[in-house]
């Protein structure tokens, strides 16, 4: 009878071998999955400044139209104008994929679906600062990453204001540029520091806006 050489049997791995492979691999994933979680972050931070893009857009259009004027008061529906959703409603002429206005992962609601009615409740991600014209201050805000509900953040994620956990928001302003700025302030109540004074929140807008402009969440 053959018996087969025991020098051609394959070489188990030793208990120690075992442990250094794991060891390597939960290293390399210790390394890579804080980069992965920043390329993520950018991404989705450099969607929301591109989607805050197309409203300015939206809203510009809108302005032109409208005597210089960003929607205020009532929208074309007859609806009082007290959520970013139902002045967004009104730019149904200038952006027809209302996807543009939600953000992955926000807690103000599910991905838009483009189906009517338009910019219905949970469709829209970003909070609206009303009461404005193209000739307000260009480096106000104008459009942001939906708050909390009160004009801050929280790093909380999961939670509204908590987007970004904290670290950023998305900004649109008057003259139409878009940035993800850096917030500050205290875990829950994270703020958008007010340009030339950054203790000041530049979400508390009739502070220094004047009493016509008011900060319009989404409607959840």
């Amino acid at each position: 009878m053959n018996r087969l050489d025991p020098t051609t049997h394959a070489r188990a791995f030793t208990l120690i071998e075992l442990l250094t492979v794991i060891t390597i691999i939960a290293v390399l994933a210790a390394v890579a999955v804080p980069g992965i979680n920043t390329a993520m972050e950018m991404a989705n931070a450099s969607a929301g400044m591109q989607n805050a893009r197309q409203i300015g857009i939206g809203l510009r259009g809108y302005a032109m139209d409208s005597g210089g004027l960003f929607p205020y008061e009532e929208n074309d529906l007859g609806e009082s104008i007290t959520s970013s959703n139902a002045a967004f409603r009104d730019l149904i002429d200038y952006i027809d994929d209302e996807r543009v206005y939600a953000a992955r992962g926000s807690a103000w609601g599910a991905e838009a679906d483009n189906k009517d009615p338009y910019c219905s409740p949970g469709e829209v991600h970003f909070s609206y600062v009303g009461g404005l014209d193209t000739s307000s201050k260009s480096w106000w805000p104008l459009v942001v990453d939906g708050t909390d509900g009160s004009g801050t953040y929280t790093r909380e994620p999961g939670q509204r204001g908590g987007l970004r956990k904290g670290k950023k928001a998305v900004v649109l302003r008057v003259d139409g540029s878009a940035a993800a700025e850096r917030l500050k302030g205290e875990d829950n109540a994270r703020y958008l520091p007010r340009l030339g004074e950054e203790g000041q929140n530049a979400l508390e807008v009739s502070g220094y806006m004047g009493s016509r402009a008011r900060l319009l969440d989404p409607e959840g």
